[in-house]
Formats: C-alpha cells, structure tokens, sequence
C-alpha cells in the first residue's frame, strides 16, 4: 500500500464516523424538534404537508449547529479506535511520522472549515428562509382544530373567535367572530350556525342566521343581517412571524442591513449572524491541534487516558465559549473582537506547543 493512501486512510476513517454521528445526533433532535413543531398543526393551523416541508427545512440548520461538535468528538473516536487496534502503531512501520500525520490532519482540518463556512453561508440561510416563506405563503387551512367549545379562541393575529358548541364533521353553534380590520376598525360576525367545509383543497366557513357590526376608525356603527355567508379561512393572518429573522437573510442581504443600519444595534444582530457563519468555524484547526496532543506517544509523565481526557474537555469548553460569545456580539461589539482575538491565540499557542511536542516524540 502506498503511502499516499496510508495517509488519507485516517482522514477516511473521520468522514466515515463523522458521518455516522451526524446522522445519528441530527435525527435524534430532528424527530424531538418535529414533535414540537406539531403545534404549527394544532396551534397554527397549517396543513401537514406545510408541517412536513418545514421540519423537513430544519435539517440543514440542525447540522450547522452540531457540525462542530460533532468534529470533536468524531476526532478523538477515530484516533482512539486507530490507537486501540494498533493502527497508528502500524502507519509508523510504513516510515510515515506522526509529523506528517499531524500535519495532513491540520491541512484537512481548514478544508472542512471552508466547506462548513460554504455550508454555513449559502446553503443553511436558503432553506431558513424558504422554511418562513412556506409559512407565510400558505393561510390557515385547518380551523376546526383550533377551535374550543366554550372558549375565546385566537386562531390567528387580530381574530378572535368563540363558539358554544362543534362536532367531529365541522359543524357549530352560536358563533362569535371578532376581527381588528386595516386602519383601526373592528368587524364582529354573530351566527347562530356555521360549518367549515373544504372545497378545492380550501377551506372555508359558513356561518348562518345571524348580523354583522362593523366599526371604523372614526366610531361610526353599521350593522347588516345575513342568511349566509362564507369566508375564505386562509385569509385569516396566522400567529406565525411574517418577518425574516436575521439567520434567514443570505449573505449579500445580510452585507445590505449592515450597510443600511449604521447606528443601529441591528448592525450587531448582522454582525453576530456572521460571525457565526465565518468565524466560529475557524475554531475547527484548534481542536484538531488539541485533538492531536492526546495521541502523541511522549515522555510525559501523565496518564495518556486523563491527557485524552483533559485534551477532550478543554476542546469542548473552547467550542461552547465560542458559541457563547457569537450569541454576545449582538449585545456588545467588544465580544467580536474578543471572538478573533481568542480563536487567533488558541491558534497560534497550540500549534507552537504542537511543534516543541515533536521533539519529546518517538518516531
């Protein structure tokens, strides 16, 4: 076998169990998150393909957010098995250094960083926005599910509705409707009857025997009385925000509000929002390097399991840190200059240790 492929042997190693644990961790919280999410069903009112799309679009987010992690401990379960099998023992037997084993760990290192600050940047926004665009697309297409007997029901933004009685084919009675209109106004529907009914995938509801008040914003009533009439359920506004957060906006629009919002504190939302797609990723070539520390074959006098240990909980403090301060940027611009100034640091101290390690190391 070649040297090259010996090489690459554990780099294939990491994607192979990489790819395990963020199946495994992504559909874990994936199916938790899509259980919750139900209440876009039961509370929202929107339709399960709507349901299923969404949570479907949360994918991408869930993996951006335990991609680092996952790195770690991938890491140190790939070593430890080539460690526990002998396999490192091996590669030095074909003349490769644990030099050269470092450093090709360290090069693929930033080429997962690149592909995660490509994943993080154009890939996760697009499905976080088209995740909102579906729910502000679609109207409400399931009323009956909302509703309570006996209750003050808001179904959606500016309605409230409450009914005495309903049964399992959609059917009410005596039927309160109260709706704040465009421009400070107020509609109440009051129906002795009502039924919601879908016709071409739409669902509507007919309300019976009954009047309607309407008043505008300068305090003038009218009321009319009404055999039937039928309105269209998806023109009702759902509880849902009809706005894009800032992990939502791709990249150029995320550049556009910076630009836009000079001396406003949404400049550091922008500012938080990119640091998380480009900085915090850089946080990868760290671990790595600590990573690499608890295998070296040294003449330290320490435990290599409590080294392993010891690498392990200060790469999973700087990862948390890390996700801690990106949150704080939003609040105070010191901690985007702390971010950089701590990750440039980190760098720089463990690769320097990394190299005088060498020369305790048995080639």
């Amino acid at each position: 076998m070649s040297k090259s492929k010996i090489q690459n042997y554990i780099i294939l190693e990491f994607l192979k169990n990489y790819a395990t644990l963020v199946f495994i961790f992504s559909l874990v919280i994936w199916i938790t998150q899509a259980v919750r999410l139900l209440e876009l069903v039961y509370q929202d009112g929107n339709s399960f393909l709507i349901y299923g799309q969404y949570t479907f679009f949360q994918l991408p987010k869930i993996i951006s957010k335990i991609s680092i992690v996952i790195f770690l401990i991938t890491l140190f379960w790939t070593l430890n098995n080539l460690e526990d099998s002998n396999e490192l023992k091996t590669i030095s037997f074909f003349g490769i250094a644990p030099k050269i084993i470092f450093f090709n760990l360290l090069k693929f290192s930033f080429v997962f960083t690149f592909i995660l600050i490509i994943f993080k940047t154009f890939i996760v926004p697009y499905f976080n926005k088209n995740s909102r665009n579906l729910l502000n697309s679609e109207g409400i297409s399931s009323l009956t599910n909302l509703l309570r007997e006996n209750n003050f029901n808001n179904p959606s933004k500016d309605t409230t509705v409450y009914l005495e009685e309903k049964n399992k084919i959609g059917e009410l009675k005596n039927i309160i409707i109260f709706q704040i209109e465009k421009g400070g106004g107020n509609k109440t529907i009051i129906a002795k009857n009502g039924l919601v009914t879908k016709l071409k995938n739409k669902s509507y509801l007919v309300s019976e025997n009954g009047i309607i008040q309407e008043l505008d914003s300068k305090g003038n009533l009218s009321q009319i009385s009404f055999d039937k009439i039928t309105t269209d359920v998806e023109n009702f506004k759902k509880k849902t925000a009809d706005y894009y957060k800032m992990s939502e906006y791709q990249l150029f629009e995320l550049i556009d509000r910076y630009n836009e919002f000079k001396n406003s504190p949404i400049r550091f939302g922008v500012i938080s929002e990119l640091s998380g797609m480009f900085i915090i990723s850089f946080v990868i070539p760290s671990i790595t390097l600590l990573g690499f520390f608890g295998f070296l074959n040294n003449d330290l006098k320490i435990s290599k399991k409590y080294l392993k240990f010891c690498c392990f909980t200060i790469g999973f403090i700087i990862v948390l840190l890390s996700e801690i301060v990106v949150g704080y940027i939003q609040k105070n611009i010191f901690f985007f200059y702390f971010l950089i100034f701590f990750l440039l640091s980190l760098f720089f101290i463990n690769f320097f240790i990394a190299k005088k390690l060498f020369g305790n190391v048995n080639n």
